[in-house]
């Protein structure tokens, strides 16, 4: 695919994503990029700069990095970073052959598998965003699990116990389907020559009960680390206010009094189930109900760093919180 037929998609762009356009950049711009890098920028990205200084969507908050951001990135760090999502949750980088500025890669790193080379094609990586997104079937990180797959082998259903004990946490309290974890066993089967037959018995379990009985049958034990990642989930619930403040309180009045967390962990859950305790013993008041929830979401927010899709990078994480 050419950039000129990738730049019509986004032209006629009408799924599901939330896709927001830029205005053009300027010439200078460009030059400004290629100054405070060294570089000559690719065509394709000279083309599609000159269309749209970036792009956004509301899905996952994907953003085609502007150009003036990426200069303000050099500030910071080496890497020529066009893309992340959550605001810098990730990044995708730009690698362009000093010889040869049309010769470039765009490439993830992986905290597992270092860095993980998507493409050496512009319009291909736009493609499969607006395939797939993200995190959806076709999308960003399945292309990379995809070439992962290739490369390294079939997963060990063993080295993701955490991560199964945050999809059952997640589905006894109503926050996960059963889909999302059959979509997540379904991708591996699919990106995997030979996977593990543990992954097909969770893509066969016909309910919930079923597939939390297979989760099971892998004796996990609920640590710190997943604990703190099944409050990253609860965080994405809460960003999107997709889960009550009378859902929140009550997992927090379940963990309150867990000493794996930290002091001022449980104190700050206490805080937030007093104040619960007294709207309720008082006047209904919509307006305080709204700040606690505001107050809850705030402290969640610190809980977003565990990802599922990088369980690996999870103790590192715990470490840093």
């Amino acid at each position: 695919m050419s950039i000129t037929k990738a730049i019509q998609l986004l032209k006629t762009y009408k799924g599901p994503l939330g896709l927001t356009l830029h205005g053009s950049a300027s010439e200078k711009l460009i030059i400004e990029v290629e100054k405070a890098y060294g570089i000559t920028l690719p065509e394709d990205f000279k083309t599609l700069y000159r269309f749209t200084d970036g792009f956004e969507t509301v899905e996952d908050m994907f953003n085609m990095i502007p150009l003036n951001e990426i200069i303000d990135n050099r500030k910071e760090q080496h890497h020529l970073w066009i893309a992340e999502y959550m605001i810098y949750s990730d990044m995708w980088e730009l690698e362009i052959n000093p010889g040869i500025a049309d010769k470039y890669s765009i490439s993830i790193d992986d905290y597992h598998k270092g860095k993980i080379v998507l493409t050496h094609s512009l319009p291909e990586f736009i493609e499969r965003l607006l395939k797939g997104g993200v995190f959806g079937l076709g999308g960003l990180y399945r292309w990379r699990d995809e070439i992962k797959a290739q490369l390294y082998g079939n997963t060990n259903p063993d080295e993701m116990k955490p991560v199964f004990w945050v999809y059952r946490e997640c589905m006894r309290r109503g926050l996960m389907t059963k889909q999302r974890v059959i979509q997540e066993a379904d991708w591996i089967i699919s990106t995997e020559s030979e996977p593990d037959h543990f992954f097909i018995e969770l893509s066969l379990s016909r309910d919930v009960n079923e597939l939390i009985t297979i989760l099971s049958s892998k004796y996990l034990t609920d640590d710190i680390v997943s604990v703190r990642a099944f409050f990253g989930e609860t965080s994405l619930k809460l960003l999107i206010d997709d889960i009550t403040l009378d859902h929140v309180i009550a997992i927090l009045d379940d963990y309150s009094h867990d000493e794996r967390f930290t002091a001022f962990e449980r104190n700050k859950m206490f805080e937030f189930i007093v104040e619960s305790d007294y709207l309720y013993d008082i006047k209904p008041d919509a307006k305080a109900k709204k700040q606690l929830y505001e107050e809850v979401k705030t402290f969640f927010e610190n809980y977003r760093v565990f990802k599922l899709f990088d369980y690996q990078k999870w103790d590192t994480v715990n470490t840093q919180l």
